[in-house]
Parts: C-alpha cells; sequence; structure tokens
C-alpha cells in the first residue's frame, strides 16, 4: 500500500513581522481542516510570543530558528535573514517528516483550506504562481541569466515537493546562488527552479497590486503585496481589512489595522488604471505592455494550466497577447 502524502504548512518571520505572520497563521487553522502548522521566528519578543502562544493554541508550533540561522553562517547581503529561512526548509529537522510544505508570507489572507493547496498533484519541484508584473520588464531574464522566454513566480505562496527539492539538492544550490549573486530569495529560486515549476492556480496568490478584474472575495488566497493592512491600506479591500481587525481584536496588535478612512483606499488607482491604453501609446515599453495586459485573459489561461498539472510555459506573455 502506498504511504500517505504528509504536508503542513508554514510562515517565517523576524520581530518586525512577527505579529503579521501570526494573524496569517490564525487565519489559515480557522478556515482549514486540521494540518501541521509551523511559524519559524528570529528575534520575536516575548510579550509578542505570549500572545502567539494563546493566539495559535497548540494548532501552530512557534519554532525559534535564531540559532539555527547564526549556526548555518547564512551571508547573504543586505537582505533580513528571516526572509531565507524557507531556504532551509531541506535542513530544518522539524521538516523531514514532510512530503508537501507549503510556504506563505506573512502578508496572506487565506479564504480555503490550505490543504487543498498542499495536497494537489505536483509533476514538479514546485508549485507556484506566475508574477505577471515581471513580465512588464522582460530584462529580468538577462539580469538572471534566464532562458530567452523564462517565465517568473511570485514566492509569496508556495508548495515544495520535498522528496525531489532533496533528491536534487535544490534548495542548496539556491542557497549558493543567493550568496554568490547577493540577491534575494525570490530571484535565487527562479533561477535555481527555472524549468522545474508547475503553474499554480491564481487564485491561491491573488495580488492585491494594481488588481482591478479580481477582488478579495474571489481569492482564495489574498496576496496584500502593494499596501499593507497594517500600512498605508491602498488597495486592502475593507471586507478584508474587516477581518485583520477581527483576527487582532484580542490583542496588543489592534491599532495598525484601523481602518484610515471611510471607503477603499486605492480606488482613483483602479479608475486611472482603466486608461492604460492611452498611456501606453505616449509612454515607455513598459506602459504600452501594461496596456496591452488582460488580467481576466491571463487569470483564465494560467488557471487552465493548474487544472492541467501544467508546468510553467515559456514566454507567457506572448501567449497573454502582451508581450
Amino acid at each position: 500500500m502506498a504511504r500517505m502524502t504528509k504536508s503542513c504548512f508554514f510562515l517565517a518571520t523576524d520581530a518586525n513581522y512577527f505579529a503579521y505572520a501570526c494573524l496569517v497563521a490564525r487565519r489559515i487553522i480557522d478556515v482549514s481542516t486540521p494540518i501541521d502548522g509551523y511559524l519559524l521566528y528570529t528575534g520575536a519578543r516575548h510579550p509578542d510570543l505570549e500572545v502567539g502562544r494563546r493566539l495559535l493554541k497548540d494548532r501552530v508550533a512557534l519554532v525559534d530558528v535564531s540559532q539555527f540561522m547564526t549556526d548555518s553562517r547564512f551571508s547573504p547581503g543586505s537582505y533580513s535573514i528571516a526572509a531565507y529561512i524557507r531556504l532551509f526548509t531541506d535542513q530544518l529537522p522539524i521538516f523531514a517528516q514532510y512530503d508537501r510544505i507549503a510556504y506563505t508570507d506573512s502578508d496572506v489572507l487565506f479564504n480555503r483550506d490550505i490543504n487543498d493547496l498542499a495536497g494537489q498533484p505536483l509533476r514538479a519541484p514546485l508549485l507556484a504562481a506566475h508574477d505577471d508584473y515581471m513580465y512588464f520588464r522582460p530584462s529580468y531574464r538577462q539580469k538572471l541569466n534566464l532562458a530567452p522566454g523564462a517565465p517568473y513566480f511570485n514566492s509569496g505562496v508556495v508548495v515544495f515537493d520535498m522528496n525531489a527539492v532533496r533528491g536534487d539538492a535544490l534548495l542548496e544550490r539556491t542557497r549558493q546562488t543567493a550568496i554568490r549573486g547577493k540577491m534575494n530569495d525570490q530571484n535565487a529560486l527562479n533561477i535555481v527552479f527555472e524549468g522545474k515549476w508547475q503553474t499554480m492556480h491564481p487564485n491561491w496568490n491573488l495580488q492585491s497590486l494594481g488588481t482591478r478584474e479580481f477582488r478579495f472575495s474571489q481569492a482564495w488566497a489574498r496576496h496584500f503585496a502593494g499596501g499593507k493592512p497594517w500600512g498605508n491600506q491602498v488597495g486592502v479591500e475593507l471586507e478584508a481589512l474587516s477581518i485583520w481587525r477581527d483576527l487582532a481584536k484580542d490583542t496588543p496588535w489592534r491599532k495598525p489595522f484601523e481602518q484610515r478612512i471611510p471607503f477603499e483606499r486605492g480606488v482613483m488607482k483602479r479608475f486611472f488604471r482603466r486608461f492604460d491604453a492611452v498611456a501606453g501609446l505616449f509612454g515607455k515599453d513598459i506602459q504600452r505592455r501594461r496596456a496591452r495586459y488582460d488580467g481576466a485573459k491571463m487569470h483564465q489561461i494560467y488557471a487552465r494550466q493548474a487544472e492541467e498539472g501544467a508546468m510553467a510555459v515559456q514566454f507567457p506573455e506572448v501567449l497573454g497577447g502582451f508581450g
């Protein structure tokens, strides 16, 4: 009899994002059936740890990896060491028992059971979502020494097939790539996992940047990649902000989520994006590409690829007609 696939999810954070990571983890367990969860942290303050333990109870383990990261002598440059914790998934003892590991950033609000994400069929070492904003600036391929037409993924929500990752030492190679290039973790992951990632359904990483076609209620996981719910709140739907406030209501972390104005910030930005086509006639290449971009069309293409279990295709912007 085949062994059942064992899955978990985790977040990784430093002291600055610890509170937000706890709230994201709480939302995940609220909308999900039971699954092992971990919040890996460095430098978290004792009062915040106490709040986190109360909020997450025993359903998400809080794991201090400060000493582990120090002992690793990993030195990527000027970026926060916490951003690279996920690159050590293959070395951290707590993850040795898992076949599938879902990772999420601390600015992602889930509306759907994370088991549905972690449990889907995988034909590649990594499941990830296309980052269309990179296709407006295709020079990233030359800068990262990727193949012509190489797609680029956003690593804010990903799923690792750990058997494939361990077998090919992919995260070890990613760590070395990040060190040699003094680059952020997402770029290093894209270099090493080139040709080795499967298209994730866009609803699992529905970014808030400039989105007008798709809103929070349609997202399986909403990634607030632009304005933050605890920051300027631009592009954060009021429905989503209400959920963040509810998650934080019985904690000392409430204040940053107070609604600043009586309507959603960023409404005018979405309105003016409707005139991209006009701006593209006179603007730079990035504006011309953005003017031709059809978010609904690309969503359909990626959704179909995900449903077919397809590997990420070359020149996705050409497929979408905005390349």
